[in-house]
C-alpha cells in the first residue's frame, strides 16, 4: 500500500499555488513570477565551488558527530543490496559516501537544479555505477512509483520549506518508501545568544528573511510531531548532537563556524542578509570578517543537530 494520507493522491483537486506559495499559474502576475524567481534563487543560492565545499563540509560534519552517515537500522539492508533515495541530494555528498561502501545497493539523489557532480567538478569516471543522480522538483511529487524504495533521506531544508511543504515532502517520501522501509532526516536548529552580538545581528536578520518566505527554522524542533501526524509509519526516534560555535566547541565548532561563514559569504546571502539588517552590503562582509573573533569567546551559542527516523509499517 501507499501513503493514504500522501497529499499527491489529492492533488488533481488541489492547485499547485497551495503546495508552493507563488507558484506561476493562469493569470498570475509579474509580481508573484519574480517572488517565485527570489525563491529559487534563494534555494540554489551560489552553488559555485566554495558553496559546494561548504556543503561537504557540513556533510561530514554531521557525520562525525553521529558516527555515521545514518542512524535508522538499515545496516544489513544496504549491505545486503537495497534502493536508496536522497531528496535535495545537493552536490551528493552523503550519496557518494555510501554508494562507495555499500557496492551491492542502488542509490538515487534528486534535486531541482544539477547542484550535484558534474563535469569538471566531478569527473564521470569517479562516480559509483551504482549511484543516479534525477533533476526534478520535489513540489511536483516525487517522479517513483508508490513503494519503491528501502531507504529514504532528506537533510538541511529547514531554512527552505515552509510546513506546508514540510507535510507534502514528508508524505512523499512515506509514499515512496517501501513497507518495512525507513524515512530519516537531519538538520540543524540555531540557538544563538546576545554574548556573540555580531552572531545574534547576522541570526535575528537570517530568521527575519525566512519568515518573509513563510519558513519558521525554528520548526524543526517540532518535526518528530508533523512526522508522527502521518498515517502509516511506526514510532518517530530522536537524536540530538549540540555543538557550541568556535574554538569552545572544539573541532566541531570550528568547522560549523566555517560552514557558516562560508553560506554568509556567497552573494545571495550577502545581498539578503544586508538589506534585512538594514545596512550596506560592505559593512555586512566586515560583520562577517569579524565572527571569528566574536566567536573565541563564546559559550553559548550553540547548534543543535537533530535526526529523526522511522519506518513505514503498511
Amino acid at each position: 500500500m501507499g501513503n493514504s494520507n500522501s497529499c499527491l493522491k489529492s492533488r488533481e483537486t488541489r492547485s499547485k499555488s497551495q503546495l508552493v506559495p507563488n507558484q506561476l499559474s493562469e493569470g498570475v502576475s509579474p509580481e508573484v513570477v519574480n517572488e517565485e524567481e527570489q525563491e529559487l534563487a534563494y534555494y540554489l543560492s551560489n552553488n559555485d565551488l566554495n558553496d559546494i565545499d561548504r556543503q561537504h563540509m557540513h556533510n561530514f560534519i554531521i557525520k562525525y558527530l553521529f558516527q555515521g552517515n545514518f542512524s535508522a537500522p538499515v545496516e544489513e539492508k544496504l549491505t545486503l543490496g537495497c534502493k536508496v533515495l536522497d531528496v535535495a541530494c545537493g552536490p551528493g555528498t552523503w550519496l557518494l559516501d555510501l554508494a562507495t561502501i555499500y557496492d551491492k545497493s542502488n542509490f538515487f539523489g534528486l534535486d531541482i537544479k544539477p547542484v550535484f557532480p558534474k563535469e569538471p567538478v566531478f569527473p564521470k569516471e569517479i562516480k559509483p555505477c551504482n549511484l543516479e543522480f534525477i533533476e526534478a522538483d520535489i513540489f511536483d511529487g516525487l517522479p517513483f512509483r508508490d513503494n519503491e524504495f528501502d531507504f529514504t533521506h532528506i537533510e538541511s531544508m529547514v531554512n527552505i520549506l515552509t510546513t506546508e511543504q514540510w507535510n507534502f515532502t514528508l508524505s512523499e517520501l512515506i509514499r515512496v518508501t517501501k513497507p518495512g522501509g525507513y524515512i530519516e532526516i537531519t538538520d540543524l536548529y540555531l540557538n544563538i545568544d546576545k554574548s556573540s552580538p555580531n552572531f545574534y545581528t547576522i541570526y535575528k536578520g537570517f530568521y527575519k528573511s525566512c519568515l518573509k518566505r513563510n519558513v519558521n527554522i525554528r520548526s524543526i524542533i517540532h518535526l518528530n510531531s508533523i512526522l508522527e501526524s502521518h498515517q502509516n509509519i511506526g514510532v518517530v526516534h530522536h537524536d540530538e548532537k549540540i555543538v557550541t560555535f568556535g574554538p569552545h566547541g572544539g573541532k566541531p565548532g570550528l568547522v560549523y563556524q566555517e560552514v557558516v561563514i562560508l553560506f554568509l559569504t556567497t552573494n545571495r546571502a550577502i545581498k539578503d542578509l544586508s538589506a534585512e539588517i538594514g545596512i550596506s552590503e560592505e559593512k555586512f562582509k566586515e560583520i562577517v570578517e569579524s565572527l571569528k573573533e566574536d566567536l573565541k569567546e563564546n559559550k553559548t551559542s550553540k547548534g543543535h543537530v537533530l535526526r529523526f527516523w522511522t519506518q513505514k509499517i503498511c
